[in-house]
């Protein structure tokens, strides 16, 4: 069974869990962008894009 990450279970995280999700491949870390962005209060006419890849340039994606 997985664990819904809602932002109480974000800001609960040690630093190995997040390790962990980063281990797990891209899905995980996919999950774990998807859930860090809908806690984000963005004004409304912001577009937000999660970075998977280094397609936009990072070096460290989520």
């Amino acid at each position: 069974m997985k664990t819904e990450l809602t932002l109480n279970v974000l800001q609960t995280m040690n630093t190995q869990e997040y390790e962990d999700i980063r281990a797990a491949g891209s899905d995980e870390r996919r999950e774990l962008t998807h859930a860090v962005m809908r806690e984000l209060d963005a004004p409304d006419n912001w577009t937000m894009n999660g970075e998977y890849g280094s397609e936009f340039g990072g070096f460290f994606p989520v």
